[in-house]
């Protein structure tokens, strides 16, 4: 056990849910490329609405042990038990009880979890009157030790050398086999203020831009820094000297101390991990340039397929894809895609710096001060935050997502629509509340966004979120980005050389044609989601669940016959989307 500070009156709540899904865009990106659905990339979030509280237990016993241990805030529709295993937990309570007590120096009164889809939080009520928060990792979070020791390392950056709000860490452990309790922990302070997914929707437009502004001036604190290599943050102890970078700022840049303390190392990032991946020898880093970041995506599929990918295996099946899936076609796409890589880096040095940034600013990670000003004063759930290439980096925070139809371009902020005078006023109120959330967006951007905008943005970045994934998303994404870019070339080449990639026409019309296909495909899928009322991976509500289930057990024999004919021709094998499709996963040892 690891132990930093002392306690203080101690409170954390974690999150349960976001306030709003984020629609899923099917624009294309250009002509001839697509945005794959964005559930194909994203686990699922919580439930539409708050779930009740579970009681506070205060008496141990087995029944109260396996609650703690397995995921009890859903059940899911499809491969529920691989779901349920990489979730499941079996910790020592009496001894996280006894460290607990130690640290804050009062007996457990009683315990009470709080879940999310990577992590539970124990929120513990001390015999003195106090709480605090405990996050034990669950097996899907990412890779043992690296995962907790990279999170705790960042918080402790962040909050001293940063000035960013986030909650102290009290005590911590990396290392389940040795520690006494049998799984990674964190102990840590509460967050000051509210959770603004609690308060968001009451806001006025001058709280909400008091929200962004100061969001923003935390953002740029972090900014500031950086880094001489990409990878996760560490404690230097935490990471053998020859996993380290062998400096902690690049050259030139301000320093914010502590060099001797932290160092760049792997990245943490569960994707390095999934699967068989955990034991291979790959390239995690760090890297000291884009390129070979970029480059690394590529070498850790093109590994992976070759020894353990099989076909048309998914861990959801609405990622099913038309057609049989051939390794050969996957690792000719990846090699094409590292070919191309010198062209997908921008050139300006901003835009490519070593940041640290908070990839999941939901509602439910941002916390607010009590009071007329709604500023934040709390940021919580860092686990999987990297330094990476700046321009891969910044994305806007889910709780400004707005329709981005009619958005403008540069420096412009949104208007109402011209014939908005001759509306209804149910339809005035609708898109008032669209240009508010618009402007936030606007704001955002402008802000912060702005002064790293790259040119051809979609077409360098689309390619990289799609070779880290051809296996589970299929190919075409890719393959149509890496269309993009050959259309593209003279703009994005350094060079006179000549594009590596060829197309001829007829390939081109048969990518348009599957394009097509496959929007229309997921289009289908999304409905069929929606109209069964369910979130991503088939996940739903635990008193859900039996009616749901019953509902899809006499669906399918419901449907017309021409129908499924139709459905069974054009779309793919075993396109029945609601059924199990892996097996339960393994656990193999993690390679560094």
């Amino acid at each position: 056990m690891k132990v930093l500070g002392s306690p203080a009156s101690l409170r954390i709540v974690r999150p349960t849910t976001a306030l709003k899904p984020t629609n899923v865009s099917r624009k294309l990106a250009t002509a001839i490329s697509i945005t794959p659905p964005s559930y194909l990339s994203l686990p699922p979030p919580g439930p539409p609405h708050p779930l009740p509280d579970p009681p506070v237990v205060t008496s141990l016993g087995t029944e109260y042990n396996e609650n703690l241990f397995r995921y009890t805030s859903g059940r899911w529709l499809y491969n529920e038990s691989q779901q349920m295993a990489q979730r499941y937990i079996k910790f020592d309570v009496a001894a996280l009880h006894g460290i607990i007590a130690s640290v804050c120096s009062s007996p457990v009164l009683s315990m009470e979890k709080k879940e999310g889809l990577f992590n539970k939080t124990l929120m513990v009520t001390l015999a003195n009157g106090k709480k605090v928060a405990v996050r034990i990792k669950n097996p899907i979070a990412g890779p043992d030790h690296l995962m907790t020791s990279s999170e705790v390392a960042t918080m402790d950056f962040v909050r001293h050398n940063l000035g960013i709000p986030v909650p102290k860490i009290l005590a911590w452990s990396s290392h389940a086999v040795n520690n006494g309790v049998g799984a990674e922990y964190i102990i840590m302070e509460s967050a000051p203020g509210v959770q603004l997914s609690t308060v968001w929707h009451t806001m006025d437009s001058r709280q909400k831009k008091n929200v962004v502004n100061s969001l923003v001036a935390l953002e740029q604190n972090m900014l500031n820094a950086k880094f001489a290599q990409y990878g996760s943050l560490y404690y230097r102890n935490d990471i053998p000297e020859s996993k380290r970078a062998p400096r902690l700022y690049a050259h030139g840049s301000r320093r914010f101390g502590s060099e001797e303390k932290f160092c760049i190392g792997p990245i943490a990032h569960r994707n390095f991990y999934e699967d068989e991946r955990a034991a291979m020898d790959l390239d995690r880093g760090p890297w000291s340039s884009p390129e070979d970041y970029l480059r690394s995506l590529a070498l850790r599929e093109e590994a992976w397929i070759s020894r353990f990918a099989k076909p048309n295996i998914h861990d959801d099946p609405f990622r099913n894809v038309p057609g049989p899936q051939l390794k050969e076609e996957h690792l000719k796409c990846l090699e094409q895609y590292r070919s191309v890589i010198p062209a997908l880096v921008p050139t300006a040095r901003k835009v490519l710096a070593s940041n640290l940034w908070h990839s999941d600013l939901n509602p439910g990670n941002i916390f607010v001060s009590d009071d007329d000003e709604r500023r934040v004063v709390s940021i919580i759930d860092w686990q999987g935050c990297w330094a990476g290439p700046a321009y891969l980096q910044m994305t806007s925070p889910s709780f400004l997502a707005c329709d981005g139809a009619g958005l403008p371009s540069g420096l412009d902020f949104p208007k109402l629509p011209s014939e908005y005078d001759i509306m209804s006023q149910d339809t005035k109120a609708i898109m008032r509340e669209d240009h508010k959330a618009q402007m936030l967006y606007k704001l955002y951007e402008i802000k912060q966004l702005y002064p790293y905008r790259i040119s051809d943005r979609e077409t360098r970045t689309m390619p990289v979120r799609a070779a880290g994934r051809t296996w589970k998303d299929g190919i075409l994404p890719l393959r149509l980005a890496l269309l993009d870019i050959f259309s593209r070339w003279a703009e994005l080449s350094r060079s006179d050389e000549p594009c590596p990639l060829r197309f001829t026409r007829e390939e081109v019309q048969e990518l348009k044609r599957q394009r097509d296909r496959y929007v229309d495909w997921h289009d289908f899928l999304d409905d069929v989601r929606s109209t069964f009322g369910m979130r991503l991976y088939g996940w739903v509500s635990p008193h859900e669940y039996p009616s749901k289930r019953a509902l899809l057990e006499g669906t399918r024999s419901r449907l017309p016959v021409a129908l499924t004919s139709q459905l069974e021709e054009i779309l793919p094998r075993d396109w029945w989307p609601f059924r199990d499709t892996v097996a339960l996963p393994s656990a193999p040892e993690v390679r560094v």
